[in-house]
């Protein structure tokens, strides 16, 4: 099924239960909708394009769409603890993975953690009403507890390979709502000058993109074979939120490299 009619089928669904609901459920209600499991870029689309939420309740995943939490429904279904994987640490925030493999922007963040750590934290609010942007979270401060540390070199590659994302959100409107993003740029098909990078992406019609690279992010080191770009829209002046427009504008904010242990190297 291609992705446009996915898209119709699970948001009329959606409407039409007017409540979260599993994968199953959303199955069940439909004809057209045969595959076992979603195809994962798919939902990552959904998150922007229909404002498509998942979350953990009574140990099921269900569906939902964002609007019905903005509104002040079921808000007591949401998760008050939630498991991340920081993939960059700033200041006084970061951006992590959630074990859906969804981009999140969590604020405060004082304690001394640092990217690849593993945190149980608990929310203090699901959609941030500092901080508009729909993938940013706000924490309890004194609720984070750091769980462990990932330093395996093939773990760390899986978990990035279920985050990365094709580069099709740089070039098409297609992905509204997203303000965070994961990809790869082509094997080596990149290269950093002054505070930029240029690169391309996976994408047939790339000509290549020219990006900023956050002038206080972490520095960078490719040291391996395995290269992600962690990407943030810019925002306007005026607090102008640039994801409602058309064209999104994109910077670098954080740069991951790996070494994969399974890559055959010539000596």
């Amino acid at each position: 099924m291609v992705y446009e009619k996915f898209r119709q089928e699970v948001e009329r669904i959606l409407e039409e239960k007017a409540k979260p609901v599993t994968w199953n459920e959303i199955k069940a209600s439909s004809t057209k909708l045969k595959q076992k499991a979603p195809y994962h870029v798919y939902v990552q689309k959904l998150q922007g394009d229909i404002g498509l939420l998942r979350f953990k309740y009574e140990n099921k995943t269900v569906w939902a769409l964002r609007k019905w939490f903005e509104e002040g429904k079921f808000t007591e279904l949401l998760p008050r603890r939630v498991r991340l994987t920081i993939l960059s640490a700033k200041k006084d925030h970061a951006i992590v993975a959630n074990e859906y493999w969804e981009l999140k922007r969590v604020y405060p963040l004082k304690n001394e953690l640092h990217s690849w750590d593993v945190i149980e934290a608990d929310v203090e609010e699901f959609f941030s009403q500092d901080d508009k942007r729909p993938e940013s979270m706000k924490l309890k401060e004194d609720g984070i507890e750091y769980a462990r540390r990932i330093e395996d070199e093939e773990e760390r590659i899986k978990i990035a390979e279920k985050i990365a994302e094709s580069g099709e959100f740089l070039h098409t409107d297609a992905w509204k709502g997203k303000t965070l993003g994961l990809t790869k740029p082509r094997f080596r098909c990149f290269y950093f000058y002054d505070s930029k990078c240029q690169f391309f992406c996976d994408q047939s019609i790339c000509v290549g993109h020219d990006m900023d690279i956050e002038e206080h992010g972490e520095s960078i080191e490719i040291k391996g074979d395995r290269v992600y770009f962690i990407l943030e829209a810019i925002e306007r002046a005026r607090g102008e939120f640039i994801w409602e427009k058309k064209r999104v504008e994109w910077y670098i904010a954080s740069v991951i490299s790996l070494t994969d242990p399974r890559q055959r190297r010539l000596f």
